[in-house]
């Protein structure tokens, strides 16, 4: 039986030794934690060299594993993972919907640009009164913060867009709040009310001007003191 801490043994290890773009593990390990095997996506950047021949150096390079358990890895270029992506290759859909990111290079740096993204995006869209895309890009920008700080500090990504609690995720890094409490409710309550009508939601109506440009200044802050 191979857990899903073996899976990240495996990836440190070809963090290490070969520089990947990425390491996705899928299959039973990424959906339940443990399998018979571990079946990984080892993305490469786009270097001369042929498939066969990429494939053949991650082979050696997990050869020491072999021992332990059974590795099934599936070796691509950035640029041929793109074109297949886009043509719809049901093999890597699933491994969108199933698999788990062990690693993915420099992936501080991108939470990082994403947010500062969002806030510019919150700004014009507040400048052309689209307010609710500005409300809904000034949340983005501050989850995205908070995440690319919290990887910073070693927090395994999940699943979590609210505020509040990846605020309490931040405190048990030793990261102190950058939000009051309204505030932090105020900001949730912009992303569960994204959709027309939400089941369990107060029906609040569309955000105002005087809604975007408190959730615009909200995020501002958030992005400059983590940022």
């Amino acid at each position: 039986m191979v857990t899903v801490e073996d899976a990240k043994k495996v990836a440190q290890h070809l963090v290490k030794t070969m520089d990947p773009v990425c390491v996705i593990v899928f299959g039973s390990v990424a959906k339940t934690g443990k399998g018979e095997d571990i079946d990984l996506l080892i993305v490469t950047e786009d270097k001369e060299k042929d498939l066969k021949t990429i494939d053949s150096e991650v082979h050696k390079l997990l050869k020491p594993f072999y021992g332990d358990f059974a590795i099934d890895p599936f070796v691509v270029p950035r640029l041929v993972l793109r074109k297949h992506f886009l043509q719809g290759s049901p093999f890597l859909r699933l491994v969108q919907r199933e698999g788990r990111c062990l690693y993915m290079k420099d992936s501080i740096d991108q939470w990082f640009r994403q947010a500062r993204e969002d806030m510019a995006m919150a700004e014009c869209l507040f400048n052309n009164k689209y307010y609710r895309g500005a409300c809904y890009h000034s949340q983005q920008a501050i989850e995205k913060g908070m995440k690319g700080v919290l990887i910073k500090k070693g927090w395994e990504l999940e699943k979590a867009h609210s505020i509040r609690l990846l605020t309490s995720i931040a405190q048990r890094y030793g990261i102190s709040s950058v939000m009051q409490e309204e505030d932090m409710d105020f900001i949730d309550s912009i992303y569960r009310g994204r959709y027309p009508a939400e089941e369990g939601l107060l029906p609040i109506g569309e955000p105002t001007m005087e809604d975007a440009m408190r959730a615009v200044k909200i995020a501002s802050d958030v992005i400059r003191k983590l940022l």
